[in-house]
């Protein structure tokens, strides 16, 4: 009987160990970039035990680290790995500082971080993930990557091996079919898939970065290919061809050649509905028209890439708006129904909801007038496309009241310089005036920028990550042709420079609505916060909760308020079902849990760099869960700080 009751007792810990821990995990944890609108259905780690997350492992992929640098685009380590049937798969950049250093396919035991193997590319591999197709009949399962120069290359899943039936000998050209006779050979260096391939039944679908100049370029067409043969199957053109609808929106040539209104960001695909949801960049220096379909949503049959409907979210982009966040699938709960709904934001600070099937704006959507500015030569277009609801997610306009005010000796300072130059108040799109110094929002770089969204859709919420960063034009002409409002730089955040006497920075027309600190860092003219973690509610179209992102670690000497006045980010997030928000992202290389609830700030590690990049969470099989984030820095917004090689892992203490 005692023996009985021991063994009942064993059962009953058992049972209650496997409860707390949560259901069991799915064999495929994570098949997919932004898998399930980056949700995870684990409970092991909550609200309150993420305090106590510690470091379980760490992967170096051989790049190795320095205490500060830049890397170009194609060397950023930016990976979100995938975890199928019990095993990690990363891709890895190789080094522009070492040419031993080479780049891989990598798969893991999540475990531990051990390699079970690895595949070396002969090309450099691009993206922010693998992409991987489970095969069909007696084809097994793939991963799909993108590699510089514009190839696409697959391996196999198991094994690592190229596939050497998929293309030429494994091996797919995609860039011939973009480059026109005029444009040769001659961009193929620049031209890649810079984010991983949507996969659609067997399908993979890919956007391209051919690159920003002006013509002749390769063109940026959305394409799909055979999974099984590499051969094109679609392509939809992003710069209407002649006889297209909305071709006539480009006068003239103009649409010859033309790069722009590419998506160098990642698709979406409703599976169940067949619909792949795409959002486009500018057109590059274009200078009539609307420029369709550049700064768009556009949704296509994914089986065959005819246009299903469009949203255009800005009308002629001269302020280098892309759309560069992937759209995120939400269900919408509204008058009693529940709409199958796709939001989308960009760097203009503003969240769009549409309905997946119709297009239609579930919270209304209108066009406004937007100041324009009075210069002759500005192309801008007079009206832009506003969303009803939710407003503003980051700052898209400054007055004299939002000076920064945390000390007052910045408060005057800048106050002064605002007075003295006449500034004149700004909103959302405005322009400069030959007669009048402004400062706009959001920058070239958002406002949101890269980096995957998530969504809780047992609260309905979705979460996005923002940063404030102004640009500052001091009076005079616009650039000859009325060009991108890009040319005067954003407003620094927290650097050296700076110049002149009694802490301001002078350099009128380069950013200089700033503030030098007697430690040599400059501080922006507008208030805090400078980085921000936003909470959207998609059933009331509402912002629920806005919270500080980022410790700025250069504004110390102001104390607490300059500590803790947010940073810029670059990454995505990800929800867990127990109530937390994971996200690294911010140029302090830190990654941080927030409550999910209430954007409380719950738990903060320190990273070998920043974490420009986006997390996974996975129960691993010894029943902890596990949070992982690739930790490389090196991004445009983090100059002079540190960059590494490695991907690293957090769980719960035994």
């Amino acid at each position: 009987m005692r023996r009985f009751l021991a063994i009942v007792g064993l059962l009953i810990l058992c049972h209650a160990a496997v409860a707390q821990r949560g259901q069991q995990p799915p064999v495929n944890q994570w098949p997919k970039y932004q898998y399930n609108s980056n949700f995870s259905p684990l409970t092991q780690i909550t609200p309150a035990n993420v305090a106590q997350l510690t470091r379980a492992w760490t992967f170096n992929y051989g790049a190795g680290s320095l205490p500060s640098g830049s890397l170009g685009l194609d060397y950023r380590f930016e990976v979100q790995p995938l975890i199928i049937d019990g095993v990690m798969y990363i891709s890895t950049p190789g080094s522009p500082r070492d040419p031993n250093v080479k780049s891989t396919v990598t798969a893991l035991a999540p475990e531990t971080g051990r390699v079970l193997w690895q595949y070396t590319s002969p090309r450099n591999i691009h993206g922010r993930a693998l992409a991987y197709w489970p095969g069909t009949g007696a084809i097994g399962p793939r991963l799909f990557f993108a590699t510089d120069k514009g190839y696409l290359m697959a391996v196999g899943l198991k094994t690592g091996e190229p596939v050497t039936s998929f293309g030429n000998g494994g091996v797919v050209d995609v860039y011939k079919d973009v480059a026109s006779d005029v444009v040769g050979e001659s961009r193929r260096e620049t031209f890649t898939i810079p984010n991983p391939l949507t996969v659609y039944k067997n399908l993979i679908i890919g956007g391209a970065r051919p690159g920003e100049g002006l013509p002749p370029q390769p063109r940026g067409d959305i394409r799909a290919w055979d999974a099984i043969t590499g051969k094109l199957v679609w392509s939809f053109h992003v710069i209407p061809q002649p006889g297209e609808p909305n071709h006539e929106d480009w006068t003239g040539d103009s649409w010859k050649d033309r790069s722009g209104a590419n998506v160098w960001s990642t698709m979406v695909v409703d599976e169940q509905r067949g619909i792949l949801f795409a959002p486009t960049g500018d057109a590059n220096h274009a200078v009539t028209g609307k420029n369709l379909y550049s700064n768009t949503l556009l949704a296509l049959d994914a089986n065959t890439g005819k246009l299903k409907w469009f949203h255009q979210l800005i009308h002629h982009d001269v302020w280098d708006f892309d759309l560069p966040t992937p759209p995120v699938l939400v269900d919408v709960h509204k008058d009693g129904r529940v709409i199958p709904s796709v939001l989308q934001t960009g760097k203009m600070s503003y969240a769009y909801i549409f309905d997946r099937v119709t297009g239609e704006p579930i919270f209304g959507m209108e066009e406004r007038p937007v100041r324009r500015s009075d210069d002759p030569d500005d192309q801008a277009w007079p009206t832009q496309p506003f969303p009803l609801k939710p407003g503003p997610i980051a700052r898209v306009g400054m007055t004299r009241d939002d000076i920064n005010k945390m000390t007052p000796e910045i408060e005057k300072y800048c106050t002064d310089f605002w007075d003295k130059n006449k500034l004149q108040a700004s909103s959302a799109y405005a322009r400069p005036l030959r007669n009048a110094s402004i400062v706009t929002f959001p920058s070239s770089l958002g406002g949101p920028n890269w980096g995957p969204l998530s969504y809780n859709p047992q609260l309905g919420l979705v979460f996005i990550n923002v940063h404030n960063t102004g640009t500052f034009r001091s009076a005079g002409p616009l650039p000859p042709g009325g060009g991108q409002f890009g040319v005067p730089a954003p407003v620094g955040q927290g650097g050296g420079g700076g110049a002149g006497n009694g802490g301001g920075a002078t350099d009128r027309r380069t950013g200089a609505f700033s503030y030098r600190l007697p430690s040599g860092a400059t501080v922006p003219c507008y208030a805090p916060p400078y980085g921000a973690l936003v909470a959207v509610d998609v059933n009331k179209g509402e912002i629920a909760w806005t919270s500080t992102l980022g410790i700025n670690e250069s504004l110390a000497e102001l104390g607490e308020v300059g500590l803790k006045s947010g940073t810029q980010n670059l990454g995505g997030s990800i929800a867990t079902a127990s109530g937390l928000v994971f996200i690294g992202a911010t140029n302090d290389h830190r990654f941080r849990a927030f409550d999910a609830k209430s954007g409380t700030e719950l738990w903060v590690a320190d990273l070998p760099a920043s974490g420009h990049s986006t997390p996974v969470t996975y129960m691993g099989k010894d029943s902890k869960q596990y949070v992982v984030i690739a930790a490389s820095g090196g991004t445009a917004i983090g100059g002079g700080r540190p960059i590494s090689d490695a991907l690293v892992a957090f769980r719960l203490p035994n």
